[in-house]
């Protein structure tokens, strides 16, 4: 059978898919839930350390994991993205899952830098988004104590700031270029990703 203009990575794209299929059953995606574009609530400090909180920790962050057995990816969920639209997010670093609670940037880095991004709300899509090369914020952690972010790590710090941008309602996909926009198909793509001075 002839094969003339089929495109590359077509066994790769099925798999993308088929994750989309599944993770979308527990992640909302741009256009289900009003709430992904509005900014989420704080959460009372004086109740975090409570039975609802916590469960609604422990539920962020199983869906996370959940997330990671299936696709092999995935940084953090932000509370809007399961369905409870509060700010609160669970970060993925090699040491632990992070649960960070309403936080708030102190600092900005004056570099900015554009790196390819994929969102769990807008699936497959990837979107060279330009971000602050750091931040540093205060938080709260799931045990009601006040936290100080100041590590340099450019991929954390951006995991953190997509996050934060989601209690914000705000998205990937608001802030990239369209024309830049692709779909995930290449399975080499991130090996090759570079961070760029903006």
């Amino acid at each position: 059978m002839k094969t003339w203009g089929l495109p590359p990575f077509r066994k790769h794209k099925v798999k993308v898919f088929e994750n989309a299929a599944k993770t979308g059953q527990f992640i909302y995606q741009i256009g289900e839930s009003k709430d992904l574009r509005k900014p989420s609530k704080e959460i009372p400090v004086n109740k975090i350390t409570s039975k609802a909180y916590q469960g609604k920790f422990k539920f962020i962050k199983n869906c996370l994991r959940k997330y990671r057995k299936l696709t092999g990816m995935g940084r953090g969920i932000t509370g809007v993205q399961v369905g409870i639209p509060e700010r609160f997010s669970v970060v993925y670093t090699p040491e632990k899952l992070i649960i960070i609670i309403n936080p708030k940037i102190t600092k900005v880095s004056y570099e900015n830098l554009k790196y390819p991004e994929i969102c769990m709300s807008a699936n497959p899509i990837i979107v060279p988004t330009i971000r602050p090369s750091w931040i540093e914020f205060e938080y709260f952690d799931e045990n009601g104590k006040m936290q100080y972010w100041d590590n340099k790590d450019k991929i954390l710090n951006r995991v953190f700031l997509h996050e934060i941008d989601h209690m914000n309602g705000i998205i990937n996909v608001d802030i990239g270029n369209p024309k830049e926009f692709i779909l995930e198909s290449d399975p080499s793509f991130y090996k090759q990703a570079k961070f760029k001075k903006v």
